[in-house]
C-alpha cells in the first residue's frame, strides 16, 4: 500500500490505534504516560510526551507521529494479508 494518509494525518495530530484514532492535541493526554497503542508496539514514547511535542510545535513530533502511523499501518496490512491467505476474510 502506498499512501500519504498516515503521514498527513500524523502532521495534524492524529495517531492510529487499534481502539480508534487518538487526537493527541487534546488536553486529556497531558498526563497520560501510557504507550500510544498498548496493543501495537511502535515507538517507545508516551502519549504525554507526544502531546507535549505537538503543543510546542516541535518538528520531532511530525517525525515520531509519522513513524508510529506507518508502523501501525504496516502491521495492520500484514494482519489483513495473513487473514486473506487463511481465507478468514
Amino acid at each position: 500500500m502506498d499512501s500519504c494518509n498516515p503521514t498527513r494525518i500524523a502532521r495534524h495530530g492524529l495517531l492510529l490505534c487499534t481502539t480508534g484514532p487518538v487526537k493527541i492535541k487534546q488536553a486529556r493526554y497531558l498526563d497520560d504516560f501510557s504507550p500510544i497503542d498498548p496493543d501495537c508496539e511502535t515507538i517507545p514514547y508516551s502519549r504525554s510526551y507526544l502531546h507535549h511535542l505537538f503543543k510546542q510545535h516541535e518538528p520531532l513530533f511530525m517525525t515520531l507521529a509519522s513513524q508510529h502511523n506507518l508502523i501501525f499501518m504496516h502491521k495492520l496490512m500484514a494482519q489483513l494479508r495473513k487473514k486473506i491467505l487463511n481465507d478468514e476474510i
